[in-house]
């Protein structure tokens, strides 16, 4: 083998060592609990950003959450936020579809569910969400999406999640320094 060769593999397998964690899927049921899984259609992340303006990335992934029971339970480090995309808490209900984030420390993990009361995911029964690339992005700070999102909703400081709806009307996910917020820009599609 040439030189140039052997200096070419050692460069990649440098970087394969230097790559960081969250290339790799998360445990997800060891982090959320046993409760949650990967949805079916998305087994690693979908997203990746820095939403909480750490420097490290953080992770987003659409999950299954299984309806409680004494042997399915979230971890007790949870943070579930119903109030963005649903209209009732979880409780002991299961979704076929929410948003699970990891922040880059892996301390902070949150569940944004869209359970409706009448069983379903609400929100994420939209047949967008079973499409194989979902209606979501992430507009990194400084981009012209993220200034766009930025002008509208002061609070907004770092990169955001951007989530799709039937509507044509894209919406931001964005940390507060205490968790996440949902803005729906008030435009017409």
């Amino acid at each position: 083998m040439r030189p140039l060769a052997f200096l070419l593999i050692g460069c990649l397998a440098l970087l394969a060592g230097l790559m960081p964690a969250s290339a790799a899927s998360d445990d997800l049921p060891a982090l959320f609990g046993i409760r949650v899984s990967a949805a079916p259609l998305f087994p690693g992340p979908v997203a990746t950003g820095d939403f909480d303006g750490d420097g490290l990335p953080d992770r987003v992934y659409l999950v299954k959450i299984a309806p409680a029971s004494s042997s399915a339970t979230l971890a007790a480090d949870i943070v579930v936020n119903w109030k963005d995309f649903g209209t009732k808490p979880l409780g002991k209900h299961g979704e076929d579809l929410a948003i699970a984030i990891v922040q880059g420390n892996g301390k902070v993990k949150t569940l944004l569910t869209a359970y409706d009361g009448d069983g379903s995911s609400g929100f994420f029964s939209s047949p967008m969400w079973s499409e194989t690339d979902p209606p979501i992005s992430v507009a990194k700070r400084g981009s012209a999406t993220f200034a766009e999102f930025r002008q509208q909703e002061k609070a907004i400081r770092n990169d955001v999640l951007v989530v799709g709806t039937d509507a044509g009307i894209d919406m931001a996910l964005y940390w507060t320094g205490k968790g996440y917020a949902l803005f729906a820009p008030d435009e017409e599609p």
